[in-house]
């Protein structure tokens, strides 16, 4: 159990250090993937405005997780029996993590993704969150395509790849 722990925390440090790598090389960029990707926004982005201005929803389901050196959760977001948004948090020593899933007639429209680098350890001395270092990314997809991304990334459809499998280990 140490063993695993050792390597999930070393495994999270290692992508934070990467995390804040990048954002060191540059600002953020936006990679316009489909042509008319303007008029597919619209509905992506009132649908955003929508449920983030829900103020009380029916149900939320909350799951703590354990893949994270600080722990996490996982936040699941009812309307009327219906999941409009879920939310991941993970905290670790030199970082966290946190993505928002946003489902538009029951598919996934729209994610964010900010992770956020220390300074120094959480523990160390030197620690000072001020100093951390925060990169985001956000994904629009219509019908499991990326059409649209934000963020700096060379590798972006990878990236909304690996963030649809995600989703699907999630849901």
């Amino acid at each position: 159990m140490k063993k695993t722990l050792l390597l999930i925390s070393f495994i999270i440090f290692s992508l934070f250090n990467v995390f804040a790598q990048k954002q060191k090389d540059s600002k953020s960029s936006e990679v316009i993937i489909s042509k008319d990707f303007k008029n597919k926004l619209d509905p992506i982005k009132s649908n955003f405005n929508r449920i983030n201005s829900i103020k009380i929803w029916t149900k939320i389901k909350e799951i703590e997780t354990d893949d994270s050196t600080e722990g996490g959760f996982i936040n699941y977001y009812f309307l009327n029996d219906k999941l409009e948004k879920i939310v991941v948090r993970k905290f670790g020593k030199s970082g966290q993590y946190l993505a928002e899933y946003y489902l538009l007639n029951d598919k996934l429209s729209f994610v964010f993704e900010q992770g956020t680098t220390y300074n120094f350890p959480l523990y160390w001395k030197g620690f000072d969150d001020k100093k951390s270092k925060i990169e985001e990314f956000r994904y629009y997809f219509e019908d499991r395509k990326l059409i649209h991304f934000i963020g700096k990334s060379k590798n972006y459809k990878t990236e909304s790849k690996d963030t649809l499998d995600e989703f699907d280990e999630i849901i």
